[in-house]
């Protein structure tokens, strides 16, 4: 009872920036939302305005995983220097390098993520191309899809009605599963490498079985069209 209380402290920072930390931090926290809409609205302006849209969307999924990629190795390069900058005396080096990590790690998480939408956005335009290994790629896609489909018709499948209409809107199919799988990533709570990997595992699927499923109309039978004024001759002798 005689012990006088003890109240430990471990410094972690200077005070005399803890008001500007924090109202940095507040400023990240409103722009979190406004700065990742405003880069897409931007990107998406610079393709549209582009001559060659799919060049653009190329470049512009390259240049978001260089940018994501330039921003990893700054925080590396931040790392090193606070690690040296924070004295043994106030916080042991395996502390700071924890502490840090842990500030960084949706950061980190976040720039991975981005990377990985990047990449994937250039090669979705670069398969749509009309260069040759595009071509040979969506060629040997639609063989394997087309030997499925013919396996299945020998062996008495058919889609029916369902296939014509697919086959009928698939433009649109095609749109509102890619839009789909866009809509999830923007409003899914923390994006991540394996829920970008998951989703467009999930959207080949789709667009697989829009273009196995769909199913070309059988065609009419020609139809002999009569010349207009023509009559059928009557019987032999007949008036």
């Amino acid at each position: 009872s005689k012990l006088p209380a003890i109240n430990p402290t471990l410094s972690l920072f200077s005070a005399k920036y803890l008001v500007k930390a924090q109202s940095g931090y507040r400023l990240i926290n409103d722009l979190k939302v406004v700065l990742p809409i405003l880069a897409l609205l931007l990107l998406a302006i610079g393709v549209y305005v582009a001559r060659s849209h799919r060049r653009a969307l190329i470049g512009a999924g390259l240049g978001l995983a260089t940018s994501m990629l330039v921003l990893g190795a700054g925080l590396l390069v931040f790392r090193g220097v606070y690690l040296n900058s924070v004295p043994d005396n106030v916080l042991p080096a395996n502390a700071a390098a924890a502490l840090f990590d842990t500030l960084v790690r949706f950061i980190r998480e976040g720039l991975r993520t981005i990377l990985v939408v990047g990449l994937i956005i250039a090669a979705g335009a670069f398969l749509t191309g009309p260069s040759v290994s595009a071509v040979r790629t969506r060629r040997a896609f639609t063989s394997g899809l087309a030997w499925i489909r013919q396996s299945g018709e020998h062996a008495g499948l058919r889609t029916g009605p369902v296939g014509t209409w697919t086959y009928a809107h698939r433009k649109g199919l095609r749109i509102c599963a890619v839009a789909l799988a866009a809509l999830i990533f923007v409003f899914w709570g923390q994006p991540t490498v394996a829920l970008v990997i998951t989703l467009v595992v999930l959207l080949l699927v789709a667009l697989g079985l829009i273009e196995l499923v769909g199913s070309r109309p059988a065609p009419q039978p020609a139809t002999a069209v009569q010349p207009r004024g023509w009559r059928r001759p009557g019987p032999p002798g007949g008036r």
